[in-house]
């Protein structure tokens, strides 16, 4: 019976173990990793309304050029957490929602830099991480 016993608590000591080390590696990647949020339209609206301050990036899934600009907002997310980056899909909105909105036209993708509620710059098309991270820290 004592044998038993013993045998069953080295399988339970190295289930914790597996269980602590998987716990951890969890944690640290919750800790390190972050992403832009994505927004609906509305959403834009209403921070807009209340002449908020935030990078935006105008996309659309239907376009190959933003899918790949999502990677390098991620990487700028996770080195960067200054800054959150709003991402809204323009997809399904209508084509004349940013001029109505934040009063300029947009092709996808677009990053923004608003300020109060107003677009401060804005740069067309997919940057690469460096020229992001300059945008944004020189108009930030």
């Amino acid at each position: 019976m004592k044998a038993f016993f013993k045998k069953a608590w080295k399988e339970i000591s190295v289930f914790g173990i597996v269980l602590v080390v998987f716990l951890a590696l969890f944690a640290y990647r919750q800790a390190t990793y972050a992403t832009y949020k994505t927004i609906t339209t509305a959403q834009l609206t209403k921070m807009v309304e209340k002449k908020e301050s935030f990078v935006l990036v105008a996309g659309s899934s239907k376009d190959s050029y933003s899918a790949s600009y999502q990677e390098v907002l991620t990487k700028y997310q996770t080195k960067n957490r200054k800054h959150k980056i709003y991402y809204v899909d323009l997809a399904n909105a209508k084509s004349d929602y940013m001029t109505k909105t934040l009063h300029v036209a947009v092709t996808t993708p677009t990053t923004m830099i608003v300020k109060k509620g107003q677009v401060k710059a804005q740069k067309a098309g997919a940057m690469q991480y460096y020229y992001l991270y300059d945008f944004i820290k020189s108009n930030m």
